[in-house]
């Protein structure tokens, strides 16, 4: 083992090296191989334990330090995206914050809308949706005033103001957009307007019968401006043009009256009540037309009674400025209507017959037949008057010794007597010609004068027509019942039946006018009146109806 001194001088080399200038430096061990130990200074116990916690401070620096940076990160991110948004929605965010040209342009814009002012409500709210395009308050604003629009166009259209209702329609449309409403609104307006361009038509139309005189008919003036009213209930051109056709027709109907032509007055006031019965001068004009036809009825009834004198003393048609044919056709030309003037001629024309049934037996065919041919101007169908020409005939072939009618043509005559008879069950006793009754018996007593069954079939007529119209009456059939009376009046014209006949249906008619007015249905009445006034014109029950009729 070495000694002490020669562990004490025997050292190992120690290299200079470059520590912390902080650090101790380390001694080097001693070489003695003993053990060995430092001591170091007396110190705290913290700062003892700093050394060995150092590291885990720095750590903590470190972490501390990291999330600091990343939260300066993030809250760049949101900056960026806070700004990002704004800039996509400025204008919802717009109106978060007060804003007062906006609020002032709403306020301006709901003060004008409730005045009804839409023109100024829609630049108001437009001014605001400029400022604020999704601003609510005003979206609704200008849909409000899109509904008002429609509501201006639903009255335009109601007062058939067509291009006040278009331009409202174009307005709804651009705020509006579309709408089941609106597409509505424009087809009522679409139809409207073609409904304009035939009132136009119409109108044209109209003024053009008025200015020619054509007034009534299915073209007058009267009718056209009817079509307009069915087509525009309100339009005021069509009220202003009937009001003007029936100031026409007044006038027309007191012409008639100063002339004396009280027929055509009374035909004219009855066209002027069935076109206007609210015309103001209708009731004037009827008081004025039964005053002057009482009149008149006076004056014919003494007209009728000279007649009848006249027809008694044999002044059948002479002398010629005063006789009983002349006074009975006067009074005619007065009243057609009259039954009583109209019995007359059936009695002068019976009266003509007699006398040419007197000739013939003179012999003075030649005056039989003039006289016969008189008859016939008065009463052309007159069952009579055919019999008298048949049995002229048969005395001329006689007087003239003319051979017996061959077999073949009295049997041709008996075939025309079997289609009159077949025509006379039908009821055909006039109509249609050539194929009637009457005409067929005629024909085969040209063929046959002779043939008594043409005769009897002849003569037996107007009783045959008068039962078959009675029957017709009794089954309600009114308007065939007129047609079979007026086969009876020709064939016995005069006879007292007619008059009776005619009272009946003119009753029956009346009957069915009152029905049709009481169930509300006025159209049917008047036509069931107007066949009453033919048969009774003068019946005080069938004036008093046209009267009601008329006023309302």
């Amino acid at each position: 083992m070495p000694s002490r001194d020669q562990r004490s001088t025997v050292t190992p080399r120690i290299e200079p090296q470059l520590g912390s200038l902080d650090a101790p430096k380390p001694v080097p061990p001693p070489a003695d191989g003993l053990p060995h130990f430092r001591a170091e200074p007396r110190t705290p116990r913290a700062a003892r334990r700093a050394p060995e916690h150092a590291p885990r401070a720095a750590s903590r620096h470190l972490g501390a330090a990291a999330p600091r940076w990343r939260l300066w990160l993030l809250l760049a991110v949101l900056l960026l995206s806070g700004t990002l948004l704004v800039a996509q929605h400025r204008d919802w965010f717009a109106q978060l914050l007060p804003t007062p040209q906006l609020d002032h342009l709403l306020d301006q814009g709901d003060r004008a809308l409730a005045q009804g002012q839409l023109e100024a409500a829609r630049g108001y709210y437009m001014q605001a949706a400029t400022i604020s395009g999704d601003n609510g308050r005003a979206q609704n604003g200008l849909q409000a005033v899109g509904q008002a629009e429609l509501a201006r166009a639903r009255a335009a259209l109601a007062a058939h103001r067509l291009e006040a209702a278009g331009q409202a329609l174009q307005q709804a449309r651009a705020l509006l957009g579309g709408g089941m409403a609106l597409q509505t609104l424009e087809q009522q307006l679409a139809r409207q307007r073609a409904r304009g361009v035939e009132l136009s038509d119409l109108v044209t139309r109209a003024r053009q019968a008025f200015a020619a005189g054509n007034l009534d008919g299915a073209r007058g003036a009267a009718s056209l401006y009817q079509q307009m009213l069915q087509i525009d209930p309100g339009n005021a051109v069509a009220r202003h043009g009937l009001d003007r056709v029936g100031a026409a027709l007044a006038q027309q109907v007191r012409v008639s009256l100063d002339n004396g032509d009280l027929h055509a007055a009374q035909q004219q006031i009855r066209r002027l009540a069935g076109l206007l019965p609210a015309q103001a001068d209708l009731p004037e004009l009827s008081a004025d037309l039964a005053s002057r036809e009482r009149a008149a009825a006076q004056a014919d009834t003494q007209t009728l009674h000279a007649a009848a004198r006249l027809l008694a003393q044999g002044h059948i048609t002479t002398p010629p400025t005063r006789n009983a044919l002349l006074l009975y056709q006067q009074v005619l030309a007065s009243d057609p209507g009259n039954t009583q003037a109209q019995a007359g001629l059936a009695r002068v024309a019976t009266a003509l017959i007699v006398q040419a049934h007197a000739q013939t037996d003179a012999g003075d065919f030649s005056a039989a037949r003039a006289l016969l041919d008189q008859a016939a101007t008065l009463t052309p169908h007159s069952a009579e008057l055919a019999a008298a020409l048949a049995r002229l005939a048969r005395a001329r072939q006689q007087h003239q010794a003319q051979p017996q009618v061959p077999s073949a043509q009295r049997a041709q005559a008996q075939a025309l007597v079997q289609r009159a008879q077949a025509a006379a069950a039908r009821g055909d006793f006039l109509t249609p010609p050539g194929s009637s009754a009457f005409d067929l018996y005629r024909q085969a007593l040209a063929l046959d004068g002779e043939s008594r069954a043409a005769n009897d079939g002849l003569r037996a007529l107007p009783q045959q027509a008068e039962q078959a119209a009675g029957q017709a009456l009794r089954a309600g059939r009114l308007h065939h019942a007129g047609d079979l009376l007026q086969s009876y009046a020709q064939l016995a014209p005069g006879a007292a039946g007619v008059d009776a006949l005619r009272q009946q249906l003119g009753a029956a008619w009346l009957q069915l006018a009152n029905r049709d007015l009481a169930r509300g249905n006025r159209g049917a009445a008047r036509q069931a009146l107007a066949q009453a006034q033919r048969w009774v014109p003068s019946d005080p029950r069938v004036q008093a109806l046209a009267q009601g009729l008329g006023g309302a």
